[in-house]
């Protein structure tokens, strides 16, 4: 069945969303740095920061998830990319790439039963601000994102297969990429199949319309995925162990003072306000679909199958006291199909019971509006908070003094180190650094460098642990460090004249670029939604911002 015009264009603005984020989206979680961009750049170049969960003493994450972006970063480094480029091939190629195949994956699965339905899952899914971030995160949670919507795909095929091999195949299929998704991924991802595991006893065990042998067959494939991860982590801490039980232990059996709850807890509305920012519209009609659209749609099954993870996934999530926006990657997708199936029922009853000129103002207004205000949303975030890559992206081009050093240049950051990128914009003889700034979490260490990357990965460190206490190893002196990142906000030390940015005979400014300035009042359009020049003299935009700024010690020459 061939595309029509509306879905060839549809196909392409997916593609022109997903690339922009590839190249200049945020990284909006920190952790998305220092738990997976740092190993990946440590896998590929020897060095890199290196946090608690990594430290062989408590093993709380998987090597394995990277291995993908390694093989991709690895070809890239026979062309004698830069690793910042490097990087940003792994955002666009790897995990944006995957992501916009897992989307035409069920919008394809979707089109075979109805292309309204198609239509609308493809056009939410691509101007969904959060899908802008998430589709584009090196996290497990996106990792589980992804599958879901394949493992989707297999389910609505299994549904409407007449025939048994078939459906039974379809079926296999949707729990291989759940086991991706929770195993290689994320553990908890595996409770979003539980629906298609409930059905397929139910199928094989009950009534008989699958056979028993289905259930050794899960079994296999549980096995085919299981083994080579076991395998690849095994070998990189040298040390038989399954990953996903640590993290299952750790934050469900965490003893005191462990456990997440000690990076903070937030209130009920929390996911509720992130849900509205990175979805406006769009959740509200997935959460009235979530009711409606097992009961009135003519997709009663497989919408229930929809509505069944959302329903679990946030009874588990919303009753957490720590949440983070991550958590619910998983399901960005799911609220957008969900709302694509209650759309697709309206608009089709729109158009049979009114006038046509009515139900074609309604449809193109809503569309309009919702494609205007969630990239003026996902414009608002490059344009507010992308200053660190726009930085560093300057430390990427600076000299690679290389082996004429005795010791690396240290890129040092103090209060803003929770926004550094990634090393994969250090050169190869700088490393960053932190100087005191009052946070009284545990920062990350270093990565024990060494020729082998192996014994780097089994080395254990020293001051680690899994309470969150500050460990006073983790910093340096300001004296030691030959650049400085940090924003123009009052600063901590007087050799930085903040916030003129003008400087003693020490520092020098190299750039800036203006961030959110969370300590200033803004208008609530301006914070929320970018506001295109010409129409700030119409729409109230006062938005307060400050630097982020790259400072260069003048004499670093004679300190290096």
């Amino acid at each position: 069945m061939s595309l029509t015009p509306v879905q060839y264009g549809l196909l392409f603005l997916n593609l022109l969303y997903r690339l922009y984020s590839g190249l200049y989206m945020i990284i909006a979680d920190c952790d998305e740095t220092f738990n997976y961009w740092e190993p990946l750049n440590l896998l590929l170049r020897n060095f890199g920061k290196q946090t608690w969960e990594y430290s062989p003493e408590y093993k709380i994450r998987s090597y394995a998830y990277l291995i993908p972006y390694f093989i991709l970063g690895k070809v890239c480094q026979l062309f004698d990319f830069q690793p910042a480029t490097v990087f940003f091939i792994i955002r666009t190629l790897g995990i944006v790439g995957f992501t916009c195949y897992c989307e035409w994956k069920l919008f394809c699965s979707l089109r075979r039963y109805s292309a309204s339905i198609a239509n609308w899952f493809l056009l939410l899914n691509t101007i969904a601000p959060g899908m802008s971030h998430a589709g584009v995160a090196l996290l497990p949670s996106s990792l589980a994102m992804q599958t879901t919507m394949l493992a989707n795909s297999f389910i609505l095929e299994a549904i409407k297969s007449k025939n048994h091999q078939e459906k039974q195949t379809s079926i296999l299929r949707a729990t291989f990429w759940y086991f991706i998704g929770g195993i290689l991924g994320w553990p908890f991802a595996l409770a979003l199949g539980l629906p298609v595991g409930f059905y397929t006893i139910y199928q094989s065990v009950v009534i008989g319309n699958l056979p028993l042998t289905v259930l050794f067959r899960v079994l296999s494939v549980l096995l085919t995925v299981v083994v080579p991860i076991m395998i690849i982590d095994s070998f990189f801490y040298q040390k038989v162990l399954f990953i996903p039980i640590n993290i299952v232990l750790y934050n469900v059996f965490g003893g005191e003072g462990e456990g997440p709850e000690i990076f903070g807890v937030e209130p009920f509305s929390y996911y509720i306000m992130n849900l509205l920012l990175n979805f406006n519209a769009i959740f509200p009609l997935a959460v009235i679909g979530v009711f409606w659209n097992p009961i009135l749609t003519h997709v009663k099954a497989f919408s229930s199958f929809v509505s069944l993870q959302l329903v679990i996934w946030f009874g588990i999530f919303f009753a957490q006291p720590h949440k983070e926006e991550r958590f619910l990657y998983p399901v960005y997708s799911l609220i957008t199909l969900l709302a694509a199936i209650l759309l697709s029922k309206l608009t089709i009853g729109l158009k049979n019971f009114a006038l046509k000129p009515i139900y074609r103002v309604f449809q193109l207004g809503f569309i309009l509006s919702i494609v205007v205000v969630s990239s003026l949303r996902i414009l608002n975030l490059v344009e507010n908070y992308g200053a660190p890559l726009q930085t560093f992206n300057t430390v990427a081009q600076l000299e690679d003094l290389g082996q004429s050093l005795q010791s690396p240049i240290n890129v040092c950051t103090g209060k803003e180190w929770y926004h550094f990128p990634a090393s994969f914009f250090l050169p190869d003889s700088y490393r960053l650094r932190f100087v005191d700034s009052g946070f009284d979490g545990l920062l990350p260490g270093d990565f024990f460098e060494l020729t082998n990357v192996i014994d780097s990965t089994t080395f254990i460190p020293k001051n680690m642990n899994n309470k969150n206490q500050f460990e006073k190893d983790k910093v340096i002196d300001l004296e030691h460090c030959h650049y400085y990142v940090d924003n123009s906000q009052l600063n901590s030390y007087p050799q930085l004249v903040y916030p003129n940015l003008s400087t003693t005979g020490k520092w020098e400014v190299i750039t800036c670029n203006k961030m959110l300035d969370p300590n200033e009042k803004h208008s609530t359009i301006g914070k929320l939604l970018y506001v295109p020049t010409w129409l700030r003299g119409i729409i109230p935009y006062d938005v307060g911002y400050m630097e982020f700024c790259l400072l260069k010690k003048q004499d670093i020459e004679d300190t290096v």
